[in-house]
């Protein structure tokens, strides 16, 4: 009974894999016609340096080397609207760490809870991404945003950005033009991965792209506060609790942002062995 049971599992997970090539395909012979894969997002960004830069270190993978001033980007995203043709909606929460990779700067997800299966498998075996599912909602309340991670109802991250009457600062201008034009690179099947190249090459920050073409990016800048809580995170190994336990120190960059210039994932750029 028990190995009947252990076989029709695997089937079904055969069979979304199966579900989920095929979706990629038709996206992919369609892309050409029918625009990006991603139409319209938004979410909350938040970017701090960390208390505990020994946990730092042991989340990141020993490819990777400690950044001269390590930082950790959270956020929460609504992918509300997708084509037609490729996977449905959905939210997600991550947590980026920023390391040096041959001597360049990088980001590395060390986790990446979503709320649906397609956009998991393919994150996880495209991509590389740690992604795994979750609870995951984005509340909009005019200069107040507010983006949470729940795992069985319990709330592991909370993120609450307020942009009332908030005017950006030199300072935080400078964090834009700073962080503009850092790749993210993934380890899949022992190599590292560039899921997006020519990311690295954007020569305008999100805030610039935002005053230049208004009707296409919206950003919001404000004070944020975040909460963690990572034990309700423990009963899950795919979503690495730990990365819950990295308290921010000092937070030099939030915002919420809108976009609605489109983008797809297309064919990932090799890097390096691990």
């Amino acid at each position: 009974m028990k190995r009947k049971h252990a076989v029709q599992q695997y089937l079904n997970f055969l069979c979304c894999i199966i579900l989920f090539i095929s979706l990629v395909l038709i996206g992919c012979d369609s892309q050409k016609d029918k625009g990006t894969m991603y139409e319209e997002f938004d979410g909350v960004m938040v970017f701090y340096q960390p208390h505990d830069t020994v946990l730092y270190r042991e989340l990141l993978p020993d490819i990777f080397d400690m950044p001269d001033t390590p930082l950790v980007e959270m956020f929460v995203i609504d992918y509300y609207k997708m084509a037609s043709w490729t996977i449905k909606p959905y939210r997600e929460a991550a947590v980026f760490l920023l390391a040096t990779y041959n001597g360049k700067e990088a980001w590395h997800c060390i986790t990446m809870p979503v709320t649906t299966n397609e956009a998991r498998l393919g994150g996880i075996i495209y991509l590389g991404y740690p992604k795994a599912m979750g609870d995951i909602s984005l509340e909009r309340n005019n200069t107040h945003y507010t983006g949470t991670l729940k795992a069985e109802n319990n709330t592991v991250l909370n993120i609450s950005l307020n942009t009332k009457d908030h005017r950006i600062t030199s300072e935080e201008k400078k964090w834009f033009d700073r962080l503009t034009g850092i790749p993210s690179l993934n380890i899949l099947n022992g190599e590292v991965i560039n899921p997006l190249p020519g990311s690295e090459k954007q020569p305008r920050s999100l805030l610039e792209l935002s005053e230049k073409y208004p009707d296409l990016f919206e950003v919001n800048v404000g004070k944020a506060s975040i909460s963690l809580y990572p034990d309700a995170a423990t009963a899950y190994s795919d979503w690495k609790d730990k990365a819950f336990r990295i308290e921010p120190k000092n937070i030099v960059l939030s915002y919420y942002f809108k976009s609605k210039y489109g983008f797809s994932f297309g064919k990932v750029e090799k890097v390096g062995n691990k």
